[in-house]
């Protein structure tokens, strides 16, 4: 890698490990996994660019997304709470935070577009919250503190742009 750092072997998975992750073992078919994990990462798109936060930060919690349903199924950790989770997350790590009353503001507004906001005082509201920082906390071991991501578009940026002498 350019920069001299090598991802962990954890996060490389021959395909026979691909063909029997979590989900599928709990008998999720193939294809209803992958529309699960491209829901999820259009839901955290959704919610990023609703939240303003940069691409980098949402590219991050997609693989925060990937990496926990390595270890976790679809039919225990439903998507609609882990994506937010993953995002909320990353957005601390890429040193875009948002607050948490905000995420969960922005992930109801995009799962119940046609609801009314969240009131942060009704029993929804305060179980969402509670949920997210279990969850998160879940994520960072399922993670194994291992909250640095290296992005290989950011490589091809680089590359281009010495190509076209910048």
């Amino acid at each position: 890698m350019a920069s001299g750092r090598r991802a962990s072997s954890r996060w490389f998975f021959t395909r026979e490990q691909l063909e029997n992750t979590p989900s599928r073992r709990c008998g999720v078919e193939a294809d209803e996994e992958l529309s699960c994990r491209q829901q999820a990462a259009n839901l955290i798109q959704d919610m990023g660019q609703r939240l303003n936060v940069s691409q980098l930060t949402i590219n991050t919690a997609i693989v925060y997304m990937h990496r926990f349903y390595m270890y976790h199924s679809f039919t225990k950790f439903n998507k609609n709470i882990i994506s937010p989770t993953a995002l909320f997350l990353a957005a601390k790590v890429e040193e875009q935070a948002r607050k948490l009353e905000h995420v969960i503001k922005v992930a109801h507004t995009c799962l119940h577009p046609l609801e009314p906001l969240l009131d942060t005082k009704c029993d929804a509201y305060l179980q969402q919250t509670q949920e997210l920082v279990l969850l998160e906390t879940i994520m960072l071991q399922t993670l194994g503190f291992e909250i640095t991501v290296e992005h290989p578009h950011t490589d091809v940026v680089k590359c281009t742009q010495l190509v076209r002498g910048k």
